[in-house]
């Protein structure tokens, strides 16, 4: 802009730039967008093309925490666990996570004395042998540490 306040016109080489910087921004987002959905077409095919071994199959913590899984503390006591328990059962299932993947998934949200307890399994067992430990065993040792005989009755009475 000139000091006036009026704006020079623009020259015909100057007009024919800016046409020329819109038709190739264009094209470029086109060809970005190209290239991204042939990608992805081509990741979903080879996974549609895949063999199935879940024992291989690759899932990650993101996958499981996308899912919103509920943490687990033990403060609020036995009938929290048991809510946690079908809660991270859900969760499981939703995310996709594999069996072999359920303990090392369902660990990753323990917090507070659920996770100093599940640190001191971990020391005592080993991480490979603690990880390997199947959902109904963590379940079970769960249940024997945070959930005594005598609590386990009440809650058979209660239900």
């Amino acid at each position: 802009m000139s000091s006036s306040g009026h704006r020079t016109p623009l020259t015909r080489q100057e007009k024919r730039d800016r046409r020329l910087v819109t038709i190739i921004a264009k094209s470029v987002a086109k060809v970005v967008s190209d290239v991204f959905e042939n990608a992805r077409k081509s990741s979903e095919e080879s996974r549609i093309d895949a063999p199935k071994d879940t024992s291989k199959t690759w899932f990650s913590f993101k996958q499981f925490k996308a899912c919103g899984p509920k943490e687990f503390t033990v403060e609020d006591g036995p009938t929290a666990m048991f809510q946690w328990f079908d809660s991270i059962e859900v969760t499981l299932r939703q995310s996709g996570c594999p069996e072999n993947l359920s303990t090392l998934n369902a660990t990753g949200v323990f917090q507070s004395q659920a996770l100093d307890w599940w640190t001191a399994e971990r020391n005592k067992r080993g991480n490979d042998t603690a990880y390997e430990l199947t959902w109904k065993e963590l379940k079970a040792i769960m249940m024997d540490e945070f959930c005594p005989p005598h609590e386990r009755q009440k809650l058979e009475d209660e239900f």
